[in-house]
């Protein structure tokens, strides 16, 4: 009788200590579960995505909690562009989420974006502020996802010696780019990602537009192609940057 009693007590002590365990796993889930959201945005992103990032935050609220592991994995599932993510906890069931975006370079057709990444992605994904300091380009082929080292590197380069203050940039394809005087829209200069940042060239194209100047030929539309070694191919072209040529 004494060992059955001995039994039943220890088989309670038992229980007691897993119900303990349990109660307290349960205070601690309540005590750590993230509940509340808070957003640290970069000041670049556009208002929309940001609108579309807590939206798809909601949808993960799963009994009144959050998931941290599932929130970080779905929003860069779902958003690529994200260039960076943090997720912090403070007391009282919070969490703030830290969201980053690659810094914008070039517009391209005003619709799309090149980004310090080499990526491309939707122009609304900015801030309206973050494009109006971008210089810009036209690009008539189909925009991909992605542009080649080189001509990044030729785009920065252009960038810091200024070629957008005094070029109108166009690119028909990744060996020619044409690049229309701003203050002579007939004087286009034809080249390519390795010679665009040619200060050489510059300096003769704008040698060769004080000559023409002087004989008078610059009522006519003319295109100096600087794509080959130590010369530049001059001809008349017709209508200007959307022109052809003669």
């Amino acid at each position: 009788m004494k060992e059955r009693v001995n039994r039943l007590y220890f088989f309670a002590g038992v229980l007691c200590l897993f119900g303990c365990v349990a109660l307290l796993q349960r205070i601690k889930s309540n005590i750590c579960a993230i509940r509340y959201i808070s957003y640290a945005f970069d000041p670049q992103l556009s208002g929309s995505l940001r609108t579309a990032i807590e939206q798809q935050v909601a949808l993960l609220e799963h009994e009144g909690q959050y998931r941290v592991s599932v929130v970080m994995q779905e929003l860069l599932r779902i958003f690529p562009t994200i260039k960076q993510m943090e997720i912090r906890s403070f007391p009282y069931n919070l969490a703030e989420i830290s969201i980053t975006i690659p810094d914008p370079v070039v517009k391209i057709n005003t619709s799309h974006v090149l980004t310090d990444q080499q990526t491309i992605v939707p122009a609304n994904y900015y801030a309206h502020y973050a494009l109006d300091r971008l210089p810009s380009i036209h690009a008539s082929e189909l925009i991909s996802e992605s542009v080649s080292t080189e001509i990044m590197a030729a785009l920065q380069k252009s960038i810091q010696d200024h070629i957008f203050d005094r070029f109108i940039v166009s690119i028909d394809s990744e060996q020619q780019w044409r690049l229309q005087d701003k203050d002579d829209p007939l004087m286009t200069i034809c080249c390519n990602a390795s010679s665009l940042s040619m200060g050489t060239v510059r300096e003769l194209y704008g040698q060769l537009k004080e000559l023409m100047k002087k004989k008078g030929t610059t009522k006519t539309a003319w295109m100096a192609d600087v794509r080959f070694n130590h010369q530049i191919v001059l001809s008349r072209y017709k209508g200007g940057r959307n022109g052809n040529r003669i």
